[in-house]
């Protein structure tokens, strides 16, 4: 059981109180038989002192002559009201004529009793005896005090009043004084402390007491400073460390709060999910303290560019969510956020590095687009993505079509992983003819997706997908051991064509991919100088240092590299020139052109220049006999397309390639 500070005093305080008026009424009744062992004293000396002197008077006169002295004694004695001397029950002599009777035993104390004093005091009288001689004979008289109990008590309570005025109202008052003092010094900032240290709402002022000050002033400046650092955690919990925007948790309290205001004013609010542009290529190229600095200034420059009641938060990265509230329509939202893009794509110098960067917005509307933060930012992300596909630089407004795609998306990117763990993917092959002969000359394999439920599903769809997720790095591996064993089965049947197989950037990028690639080679024991991997022109924007090692050792090894869909990505002459590229592959955007003037120059010129560096063409997309007829006159090398075959599965490619070789 604990006690209260109060409590505790006041039964300290009751303790102190009941052990001193135990000792007080001890010595008040101590005091009191004290009193009366002094009156009775005093009386019985008076007494003693007066029969002896009558004793000797008596041996000269009469006892009827001693009246003087019995006066003279009777008003000497505060005590005594009265003298009488009795002959046995005969009055003699009496100062006071009231008192003419003598006392029985119960009604006198004799001077050679012994009992309590205080007891003495209630007798009527105190007696001793006057001897005398008749003769021989002794003989005497008694001599009788009658008490004045009127002064004797008068005497008393004056004593009870001393005793009480002394010991009783004196203490009481000391001790609440002591008391006051106590709960004003101690348990009173005792106390407030206690609540000082619970409720921490008001700073007790200084206390008297040194001690307790110490304790005020060390719980005052602790709590202030507990007080700070959670105003810190609490600001740092809301706060974006690195851009000093809100965060993801100030986010979602801004935006119920405004979701809030919107349903009772019935008004709707913008939601915009923006994204910048190629920023990890800044990250990468100049470093990541120069992308934090970059960072930092397009927070600035975007708090700047909004309004006070309008939010803007860092979600992670170089996302950031912006709650625009006030607009009159959509106009004025596209002008707000044209504003901010137009800020972004100026020029920006960090530490002397210029940077040019553009940024994609989705945007989303309360309540159409979702109600809540969650359903809004999933949703602006849905068309942020929409946006970069279109081109970046821009923004994209959220529609129920584009979520149905970017759920299709989900549901394809889910299913992947099993699709290849159930063997649901196909190599499909597409025949290589060459230019002059008209035979096949190779094929390049392309991964198909047969879905049980579903049917065949594009490689459009599911290839940026897995690309995008990283699940292409996976699927790579499959796609290069599936066709290195299929060209093995091939050389098994004395089919030896090149096989041209397809080769994502992020899979080049692996460190043991050039290893992995060695043993598929030793594994299967295939002619390495036979299989093309092709390669598109994204892959150099990556460390050009990195892929040209990496070109190298796949030469030493025999494979070949071909370049695929050139022309219509990053291409440079310089490429060409410094990267061991065996195989330069027209896309079929060109070939599409090749009867205008325009057209045909472009195609030409590439075909010339391959045949400068010594590189082998081929042209894909090839549907026509006059598409093969122009490349045979441009001195193409090699064609594919429909016209010969579109990519079929590999029993159908084996009856093909059979019926092409027995044909005359």
């Amino acid at each position: 059981m604990n006690l209260s500070i109060k409590n505790f005093t006041i039964g300290i305080f009751l303790l102190l109180i009941i052990g001193l008026y135990a000792v007080f009424i001890n010595y008040f009744f101590s005091q009191r038989e004290l009193t009366a062992r002094v009156i009775t004293r005093s009386i019985t000396n008076d007494l003693s002192e007066l029969s002896y002197i009558l004793s000797k008077h008596v041996r000269k006169e009469p006892i009827t002559t001693s009246r003087a002295l019995l006066d003279r004694t009777a008003a000497n004695s505060i005590y005594v009201k009265a003298i009488s001397i009795f002959d046995d029950d005969k009055l003699l002599l009496t100062t006071d004529p009231k008192y003419l009777t003598a006392l029985n035993s119960n009604e006198v104390f004799k001077a050679t009793q012994n009992k309590i004093h205080k007891e003495l005091l209630t007798k009527i009288g105190f007696e001793a005896d006057i001897h005398y001689y008749v003769g021989k004979n002794q003989r005497s008289y008694t001599l009788i005090f009658y008490i004045d109990h009127h002064t004797i008590n008068e005497n008393f309570e004056h004593a009870r009043e001393k005793f009480f005025l002394l010991f009783v109202f004196l203490p009481i008052i000391l001790i609440l004084l002591f008391w006051l003092a106590i709960r004003r010094f101690i348990a009173i900032p005792l106390e407030l402390l206690r609540q000082y240290s619970y409720y921490q709402s008001q700073i007790p002022y200084p206390f008297k007491i040194k001690e307790l000050e110490y304790i005020r002033s060390s719980m005052v400046q602790t709590f202030l400073r507990l007080e700070q650092e959670r105003a810190d955690l609490y600001n740092l919990s809301r706060t974006d460390t690195l851009s000093g925007l809100a965060n993801r948790n100030h986010l979602q309290e801004r935006v119920e709060h405004i979701i809030e205001q919107s349903k009772r004013n019935k008004k709707s609010f913008a939601l915009l999910f923006l994204d910048l542009d190629h920023f990890k290529s800044v990250n990468d190229s100049l470093g990541h303290d120069i992308g934090d600095e970059l960072l930092k200034n397009i927070a600035h420059t975007i708090q700047d560019i909004l309004r006070a009641n309008d939010v803007v938060a860092r979600i992670g990265g170089d996302e950031f969510i912006i709650v625009l509230t006030d607009f009159k329509d959509e106009i004025e939202l596209i002008e707000i956020i044209t504003r901010i893009q137009n800020r972004l794509m100026k020029p920006w110098v960090i530490k002397t590095f210029p940077i040019n960067i553009s940024s994609s917005i989705g945007i989303t509307l309360y309540p159409k687009d979702g109600e809540n933060l969650l359903t809004l930012m999933k949703n602006a992300d849905i068309a942020m993505y929409e946006a970069k596909e279109k081109g970046r630089r821009g923004y994209h407004f959220f529609t129920e079509e584009l979520n149905r795609k970017t759920q299709k998306i989900i549901e394809l990117t889910n299913s992947m992983s099993d699709a290849l763990n159930n063997n649901h993917y196909e190599l499909f092959y597409q025949a290589q003819n060459s230019v002059l002969t008209n035979e096949i000359i190779g094929a390049e394999a392309l991964i198909r997706w047969k879905d049980p439920e579903k049917g065949l599903i594009p490689p459009f769809l599911f290839i940026p997908i897995a690309e995008q997720n990283g699940f292409i790095v996976e699927l790579g591996k499959w796609v290069l051991e599936t066709a290195i064993k299929q060209k093995k089965a091939w050389e098994d049947q004395g089919i030896d064509i090149k096989l041209a197989i397809n080769v994502a950037a992020k899979q080049m990028k692996e460190k043991d991919f050039v290893h992995d690639l060695e043993f598929l080679l030793n594994q299967y024991q295939v002619n390495a100088n036979n299989i093309f991997l092709e390669i598109t022109e994204y892959i150099f924007l990556h460390n050009n240092s990195s892929v040209h090692k990496t070109f190298s050792e796949i030469k030493k090894l025999g494979v070949q590299i071909s370049l695929d869909d050139f022309g219509t990505g990053y291409s440079s002459l310089s490429y060409l020139k410094k990267f061991p590229i065996d195989v330069l592959k027209i896309d079929k955007t060109f070939l599409d052109d090749y009867n205008s003037e325009e057209g045909s120059v472009f195609i030409e010129t590439i075909i010339n220049m391959a045949q400068t560096l010594k590189l082998q063409v081929v042209a894909e997309g090839v549907e026509t006999k006059e598409q093969v007829q122009y490349l045979k006159e441009k001195h193409c090398d090699v064609y594919q397309g429909y016209i010969c075959s579109k990519p079929v599965p590999i029993k159908e490619f084996n009856t093909l390639y059979k019926q092409k070789k027995s044909a005359p």
